[in-house]
């Protein structure tokens, strides 16, 4: 009978105590693209669009346990390949206990669900968040940011140049460092 009671009171109770992620967005402080496992630069503007689109995606979807776990040697080893958007906090949040300071997923066409890698410091291992878009699909956003990977193409192809500077120095292209997940500057 115990059981009977568990099962008909617990399982709900602990399916309505589930955090959903469209609640974690709100405290987005950054959002960036990752093209073949490069941070492309982008405007504010394009932040803004891709902010609204990531909030679209999330609007009516369902946060889920995942199956996916990743290590970290395998999340760097994924991102070299295709298009991620990456979520920054400013302070660690937690999805079902699941602590983060970073989400990353990568962008599919005509998906319905996709796996959101979390990352503490950089570094992203753990079990990942499942995102079930119900009816919905990324198409939007991912024709958006296609834009980005053929500017990176573009990129790759003159980076084999170096223009010199006036002093007689080579400028290097930026690289990007995705241990945690920024931009460095080439020194002058």
């Amino acid at each position: 009978m115990m059981r009977v009671l568990f099962f008909f009171m617990g399982v709900p109770m602990m399916i309505v105590s589930f955090f959903q992620a469209t609640q974690a967005l709100p405290y987005a402080t950054d959002y960036n693209v990752y093209v073949n496992g490069n941070v492309v630069e982008i405007s504010e503007a394009d932040k803004e669009v891709i902010k609204e689109k990531v909030e679209t995606i999330f609007e009516n979807s369902h946060t889920l346990p995942a199956f996916a776990v990743t290590t970290d040697e395998i999340f760097h080893e994924q991102i070299k390949d295709g298009i991620f958007v990456s979520i920054k906090f400013d302070n660690v949040l937690h999805i079902n206990e699941l602590p983060f300071d970073e989400l990353v997923f990568k962008m599919e066409k005509d998906t319905h669900g996709f796996n959101l890698f979390r990352g503490m410091n950089g570094i992203f291992q753990g079990r990942c968040i499942y995102i079930d878009m119900m009816d919905g699909n990324m198409n939007d956003l991912y024709d958006f940011l296609t834009k980005f990977d053929k500017e990176e193409s573009l990129e790759q192809e003159s980076e084999e140049e170096q223009l010199p500077s006036g002093d007689g120095s080579v400028v290097e292209e930026e690289k990007s460092d995705l241990s945690n997940g920024e931009v460095l500057q080439s020194e002058e």
